[in-house]
């Protein structure tokens, strides 16, 4: 939970830091979009935007992945795009969009993602997250719990590859 807090924070601070900005050979492009608030109206029309603005960049098309709040990924079921078809209409049905626009869909709880953020499209190749085991203890038979029990720490971090960033987009709120 701490870790992916901590790496969509990563996320969005690189683009923040490179909304529009020029880093050495890198010129930004904006790639964080204020639209407000989203409806069900408008959330896959945005949905849509980011996309275009990724593959227009020529950020990576295969392997996308879209992280986005569970009230987001509501009003993107209630668009009209999802009765479009019959297995739009079998998604809804379902409640699974599983992918939209070739892009994999990830919901994530609204306390994890930034603020003021409410969907990061993105390339996991453009994020590099190691964790490491620090330290670990196994309890046997600790009391509640039949069995063994291990209590472990971890380190970690997470770095974005400034070069990718064409590979990001995200959308705000406000």
């Amino acid at each position: 939970m701490e870790v992916d807090t901590f790496r969509l924070a990563t996320l969005a601070t690189a683009g923040a830091l490179t909304n529009g900005g020029n880093y050495g050979t890198i010129t930004a492009r904006n790639n964080i979009v204020t639209a407000g608030a989203t409806t069900a109206a408008n959330a896959y029309t945005n949905f849509l935007t980011l996309q275009a603005d990724s593959t227009n960049n020529e950020a990576p098309e295969d392997g996308r992945v879209a992280l986005m709040t569970a009230s987001y990924y509501n009003l993107l079921k209630q668009g009209g795009f999802v009765l479009d078809s019959d297995k739009g209409q079998g998604k809804l049905d379902s409640g699974d969009l599983g992918m939209v626009d070739g892009c994999k869909i990830v919901v994530v709880p609204s306390g994890r993602m930034p603020s003021a953020t409410d969907l990061i499209i993105t390339h996991p190749s453009a994020l590099c997250a190691p964790e490491k085991l620090k330290d670990y203890q196994v309890h046997k038979n600790p009391p509640g719990v039949s069995g063994y029990l291990i209590e472990y720490r971890i380190r970690y971090d997470a770095f974005f590859d400034l070069n990718k960033i064409f590979s990001l987009a995200i959308h705000k709120t406000s």
